[in-house]
This record gives structure tokens, C-alpha cells and sequence, in this order.
């Protein structure tokens, strides 16, 4: 209920922002259920309380039996006033795609089949939504291969949220038709590409493609503003936030234990209390409860009957206390996660280095090779992400490692000792000899072999993670695929 609770927010602003912009005008057809569902990869019980929600709100209509209309209506300068709310926000997730979606594309085609089929079936038309729809379905296919809910998650959302109406008023050039030209110069090279294992080359062509989107983008708005200069007062879903499929006491969980590691509680005979955590975090006591029981199964915390919390600070783990069935779909999202900066966080770790100068990096290896996290896969996990995170150059990027986060805290789980695999253990010292290796490389000033470094320390985690989980817990249908 709670993970529903957090889906349905963020499909209905989005939603509801595409109407405001004038994305879906009075008089369309609503998308039916079915295609929201698949669109935003949600279930029909969040897509029926979002369109409820939307009626209420007065923007569509519905009536039984036929599909929903869209009913708000607003002038073409009001479209463009809310399109101009919007315009940071906008052009910082262009530049966001650019440091993501162009590896995880390359990655996926490298392992995707009958691209060229696709080619050839994309037969250029005289109809932009005809053109649209090939070349959309073309790029899911490259995604598929991940098997991974979160990786499509991001592309929708992303990729949603960039989208904004031409303005036929404005007199400006259409610069997102897509057209057959596009189609004919664009998709038969990307799928030779991909067929001949270019993997290189086929990233600098994505981000080839993902920079002129983002200056094409830049320049209409610039062009807009000029007609309606940007309004003073801000929308509420300025910045861009994806959906977020852990659990909302997962967030509790991992903010009390990043709190933790920063010694915020060191001076404190006991952890704070259930009530504390329901008045801090604004959340109830079964909310409260789930966080404390996952922070005593990843062994930040020890119980004392009748008395309260402690941090712990023994060898011995207690008894776990969430169920299996919710460990195992929780660890299928850690995983997901760790597969995405598996393949972009050669990027994004560059991304952030950059902004520091070199007593910057050599300062911030000294806090790596310190940090008693280090001795641990998930330790290393939650140091590098930290760092991102605080590093970002762009805000939607800051959001979406934040939210990785909160599904980051489910890895602890396999510090437990289930099983001792041998290749595992080789897999994990992988991981321990490539961060040391990202830090020796931070102390010479060199951000590209870091950069690489932090990859190799990400891949190398997610094979140990992705193998562990399929032995304990022999459910191969909820992993995703190697890469």
C-alpha cells in the first residue's frame, strides 16, 4: 500500500503537468487504462485512482463505456507559461538523459536480437505519430534485454517528463518531429552498429543524438521566452522525480542509517524509538516498525527486551524478521539498481569528479580509503553513492540516485552469511581491489581511470550480488540479466 501510495503521486503530476502544458489538449482522447499501464509500467488498481483523481480535479471527463476526454482548456500563451514554469527543470533532465540513457541503449544492443527487423518494418511516413511509434518501439527494444522493471521505469519517466508540446502559435520550427528522414539516416546505422558489437561507437552516437535533443530543446524555449517572458512563481513538480517502487519504510530505513554512519546517534545510550521515528519521519507506527525490523536484519541495530534499541556492536546477527517473499522482491530492486550503475556509473562518477580540483580528489580518496564501510561490498556501495549524490551536475540526476538509494539498503542482506561460494568471494575481492584502484587513481588527479575504476567496482558487486541471490534464493524469474 504504501509503495501504491508513492506511485500514484508521481503518475498523477505527471500526468497532470502533460495537460497543464498542453501535451494533451481539450478534446483528445485520454490514453485508455491499459495503455497508461503500460506506458508508466504500473498496475490498472493506481491507474484507476489516478484517472478518479483526474476527474475530480475537473481536467478530463469519463462516462461509462467510452474512453475519457480531456476537458481543461487553456490559451495558447497560457500552454506556453506553464511550458516556461517548467524550463530549468526541463532542460536539467536533458542533460541528465545524456550521462544515462546513452550506455544503458549501447549496453541493451549489444544483446538485443532482430534489430534490423525492426528497421525494416519502420517504414518512413508522411505521419509524425506513425513516425513516433516506430522509433520509440525501436529504442524499448534495446531495453529489453535488461530485464529490468527499473530500467524501463527510468526511460518512461525520463523521457515523459522531457516531453513538451509543439506551440503551433509560436511560428518556431517543430524541432522533435519524427520524421522519416530521421528514421531512414538514424535507425539502419544504429542497428549495423549494434549487429557488428560497436559498442563505443554506438554510445557516441547516442550521445550525439541526446546533446542536439537537448540543444534543440534549449533553443525553442530560448525562442518561447522571447514571446512569454518566464513567470515569477514556480510549479510544485518543478524537478523531476521517478516513480519509486521501495517501500517507503526502506527510505526510513536507509536515511536513519546513513544518519548512523555520520555518528549521530554515537552520544546516545539508545536508538531513537519507535514514537521518535513516527514524529521525525511523519510516518505510523507500522511504518516506524518495518524500518526498525530492516535496520535489526542488515545488523545496524540490537534489541534489549524492555528497554530500547542500541547500535550494534557484536559479530552476532539477530534472527531476520521481514519475510522472505518481501527480502526476495526487495533484493530484485537493489539488483536493478546496481545493474544501471553497473553500466552509467563510469559516467556520472566522471561527471563528479570534474567538478572537484585535484586536493579535492586526493581529499576525497583519503575519506574513501578511511571509511570503515570499505571492508564490506555494501559499505563501498554506500560510499560511492554518497559521493554522487552530493556531486551531481545536474538536479533530476541528485533525484534519481536518491531514490536509488532507498533500494540500495536491501544489499546488507547478503553480508549475511547464507552460503560461502567460492566464486563469489572472487567476484566480491573484484570489487575490493577496483575501489582501491578508483582511489589510487582520485589521489593522482586522474578522474577518466576513477571513473572507469568505480565502474569495475560496480560490475563487479552486481555479479557477486546477482550470483548470491540466484543460489540462496532460487528464484531466477526475479533477476536481472548479467550484462
Amino acid at each position: 500500500m504504501e509503495q501504491e501510495s508513492r506511485l500514484y503521486k508521481v503518475l498523477y503530476q505527471s500526468v497532470l503537468t502533460q495537460i497543464y502544458s498542453g501535451v494533451l489538449r481539450r478534446g483528445d482522447i485520454f490514453p485508455s487504462q491499459r495503455e497508461i499501464c503500460q506506458r508508466y509500467q504500473v498496475g490498472i488498481t493506481t491507474v484507476r485512482k489516478v484517472i478518479r483523481m483526474l476527474e475530480q480535479e475537473g481536467v478530463i471527463c469519463t462516462s461509462a463505456g467510452k474512453r475519457a476526454i480531456v476537458s481543461f482548456d487553456e490559451s495558447e500563451q497560457g500552454y506556453v507559461q506553464s511550458l516556461m514554469q517548467r524550463r530549468e527543470s526541463i532542460l536539467d533532465i536533458y542533460s541528465g538523459l545524456e550521462l544515462m540513457m546513452p550506455s544503458l541503449y549501447a549496453e541493451g544492443a549489444m544483446h538485443s536480437c532482430n534489430l534490423s527487423a525492426l528497421v525494416d518494418a519502420a517504414v518512413p511516413a508522411g505521419n509524425e505519430i506513425i513516425n513516433s511509434k516506430q522509433t520509440i518501439a525501436f529504442f524499448n527494444k534495446m531495453l529489453l534485454p535488461y530485464c529490468s522493471q527499473t530500467v524501463l521505469d527510468l526511460q518512461t519517466d525520463m523521457e515523459h517528463y522531457a516531453r513538451f508540446p509543439y506551440i503551433m502559435q509560436s511560428r518556431l520550427e517543430n524541432p522533435f518531429t519524427a520524421s522519416a528522414d530521421f528514421i531512414k539516416h538514424n535507425l539502419p546505422v544504429i542497428a549495423d552498429m549494434a549487429q557488428r558489437k560497436e559498442r563505443e561507437a554506438l554510445t557516441a552516437k547516442f550521445e550525439e543524438m541526446y546533446k542536439n535533443a537537448g540543444q534543440q530543446a534549449k533553443q525553442y524555449l530560448n525562442e518561447l521566452q522571447k514571446i512569454v517572458p518566464t513567470p515569477e512563481n514556480t510549479v510544485s513538480y518543478q524537478w523531476f522525480r521517478g516513480k519509486n517502487r521501495s517501500p517507503l519504510y526502506a527510505a526510513v530505513a536507509q536515511n536513519l542509517y546513513r544518519r548512523a554512519q555520520l555518528g549521530e546517534f554515537s552520544n546516545r545510550v539508545y536508538f531513537p524509538s519507535e514514537p521518535e521515528i513516527m514524529r521525525t519521519y511523519n510516518i505510523s507506527k507500522s511504518t516506524a516498525s518495518k524500518a526498525m525490523a530492516l535496520l535489526s536484519d542488515i545488523g545496524l541495530i540490537h534489541t534489549i527486551e524492555k528497554k530500547g534499541s542500541v547500535l550494534r556492536t557484536s559479530e552476532e546477527l539477530a534472527p531476520i524478521r521481514i519475510e522472505q517473499n518481501i527480502i526476495e522482491d526487495n533484493l530484485t530492486l537493489f539488483l536493478n539498481v546496481m545493474q544501471i550503475l553497473a553500466v552509467c556509473s563510469k559516467n556520472l562518477s566522471f561527471a563528479a569528479f570534474s567538478l572537484l580540483d585535484d586536493r579535492e580528489l586526493a581529499a576525497t580518496a583519503s575519506e574513501w580509503e578511511l571509511s570503515p564501510l570499505r571492508q564490506r561490498s555494501s559499505g563501498i556501495i554506500h560510499i560511492i553513492t554518497a559521493f554522487l549524490k552530493a556531486h551531481m551536475p545536474s538536479k533530476c540526476l541528485e533525484n534519481i540516485l536518491e531514490q536509488f538509494d532507498d533500494a540500495l539498503i536491501w544489499g546488507h542482506y547478503l553480508d549475511r552469511p547464507f552460503v560461502i561460494i567460492e566464486e563469489c568471494v572472487d567476484l566480491a575481492q573484484e570489487g575490493f581491489e577496483q575501489f582501491r584502484l578508483a582511489c589510487s587513481s582520485l589521489r593522482k588527479g586522474n578522474r577518466k581511470s576513477a571513473a572507469a575504476a568505480v565502474q569495475r567496482t560496480f560490475r563487479a558487486i552486481f555479479l557477486d550480488a546477482r550470483l548470491y541471490t540466484l543460489i540462496c534464493f532460487k528464484n531466477p524469474d526475479k533477476v536481472p540479466a548479467e550484462i
